[in-house]
């Protein structure tokens, strides 16, 4: 007698927390991928995308170049100030002196002179080498260039993480409409082989046929396995380029 294993199709069903999307919906209803719409329970596209620049980490390296280039250019301007000198200097004297003067049949007559002399010198010179000077207006150019190349680098960034999140979106809905399928090739299978099994025993069908069957029904378990694999897959990478968590599916059992 034939033993038979009867192989139920695997359904599993994860309960959501509160989530704020920007569309209309039930974040506390639980979601099956075998089911539900898996784009009526995560971010729209538009989000996903704004969400994956703010925390890409590569932008905000290019971010950090941006800046960096900008202090460059005001450096550069002011390159010319490190041989721009100012000097000053004070000083103070002080003077005393007594004079005589004598005239014929006359007393003399002495004279005190008290003198105070103060003076503050200050003097600006610039020494500038003439081959710095003529460069000062290309090394200006030159790093403005490195400005705009560094701001071209990120709009081809974003423009490439653009894509990366269209691509990524629309194959997480395609692995979710195959692993419905999948779920729905195993079901029939299911039901083959055990009708198999019955008109085998009933010997309404040959050993052969049977095991036709059985083969059948093995493929669809392991379709079903891969693109259960596939689905999650796409699931979380796509969780972990946006920066968001969307907390539907944690394990799939």
């Amino acid at each position: 007698m034939i033993k038979r294993n009867r192989i139920i199709p695997l359904v599993f069903f994860i309960l959501v927390p509160a989530f704020s999307f920007s569309q209309n919906m039930d974040t506390t209803a639980t979601f099956n991928p075998l089911l539900d719409d898996i784009t009526l329970r995560i971010p729209p596209l538009q989000d996903l995308i704004d969400s994956a620049i703010i925390h890409s980490p590569l932008l905000k390296m290019t971010d950090a170049d941006i800046a960096i280039a900008k202090y460059d250019i005001k450096t550069t301007r002011r390159q010319w100030m490190e041989n721009l000198y100012i000097d000053a200097a004070a000083n103070r004297d002080y003077y005393n002196g007594l004079t005589t003067n004598e005239i014929i049949n006359t007393n003399p007559n002495q004279i005190l002179t008290n003198q105070n002399n103060n003076w503050l010198r200050i003097g600006v010179s610039i020494r500038l080498p003439m081959l710095a000077f003529a460069n000062l207006n290309n090394q200006v150019k030159n790093s403005t260039k490195k400005l705009e190349r560094a701001i071209s680098i990120k709009e081809n960034q974003i423009l490439e993480l653009r894509k990366e999140i269209i691509l990524r979106y629309n194959q997480l809905i395609i692995n979710q409409r195959v692993l419905k399928s999948a779920n729905e090739n195993i079901t029939y299978t299911s039901l083959q082989k055990d009708m198999g099994e019955k008109e085998f025993l009933n010997g309404q069908t040959t050993l052969y046929e049977l095991a036709r069957i059985s083969e059948m029904h093995r493929k669809s378990v392991t379709d079903f396995e891969l693109s259960r694999n596939e689905f999650y897959n796409a699931y979380m990478i796509l969780q972990e380029i946006v920066g968001i968590k969307f907390n539907i599916v944690t394990k799939i059992e």
